[in-house]
């Protein structure tokens, strides 16, 4: 039996189970309760946002549950105690606060499970659809991916030198200077025969 004047402290948690909407947590007094002490679990509880809202509850057993909660979502609590005595109530130490992530349900789990399966499969078509185009322009792909052709060094500084456009282009023929005789070309014809002639006589 505790004196008036005295101080509770904070209950044990000894375990908290997550489901998909609730929190079951097991507790224990600070103290070993005597017949006759009337205990209550005064409980806070929050979401882990940025701007929580407090809500309260209050409960006699040690093993309670926090309900009506958003799944994978985290929420902390914190617990005291408060004791029923003859002047009014003695209110213990709180509880530093603990945090837990709900469970996801599992309608929610199926849902990532398909929806995980729907991608593979897309992802799975598109990457052979892809195979089947790389196969069937691959001479193309070959010949868009070679590097251009290029004249070698040593060619280039052979075209560069001096006098080569002189030996690649055409050299200019020189045109050829006719005579043409005038006035004495039967004579001379006539003479050339009569000489011919005159040696096969001979």
């Amino acid at each position: 039996m505790l004196f008036t004047g005295a101080t509770l402290g904070p209950p044990r948690v000894n375990r908290v189970s997550a489901s998909s909407h609730s929190l079951l947590i097991s507790v224990s007094p600070p103290f070993p309760p005597e017949h006759g002490d009337s205990l209550q679990y005064l409980v806070s509880y929050w979401e882990n946002t940025t701007s929580p809202t407090r809500k309260e509850l209050s409960v006699v057993e040690t093993l309670f549950q926090i309900g009506n909660l958003k799944e994978s979502t985290v929420y902390c609590f914190s617990i005291q105690v408060q004791l029923k005595i003859i002047s009014g109530h003695l209110l213990g130490e709180e509880r530093a606060p603990e945090c837990h992530r709900t469970a996801l349900s599992e309608a929610t789990r199926a849902g990532l499970i398909i929806a995980l399966f729907i991608l593979a499969l897309i992802f799975v078509n598109l990457l052979a659809v892809a195979l089947l185009l790389l196969w069937k322009h691959h001479q193309k792909i070959k010949f868009w991916a070679q590097p251009p052709l290029q004249i070698p060094a040593h060619f280039q500084e052979f075209l560069r030198e001096p006098g080569l456009e002189e030996l690649c282009s055409p050299a200019e023929e020189e045109p050829q200077a006719m005579v043409v005789a005038e006035g004495n070309g039967l004579e001379g014809e006539g003479s050339f025969t009569q000489h011919l002639q005159g040696q096969g006589s001979l």
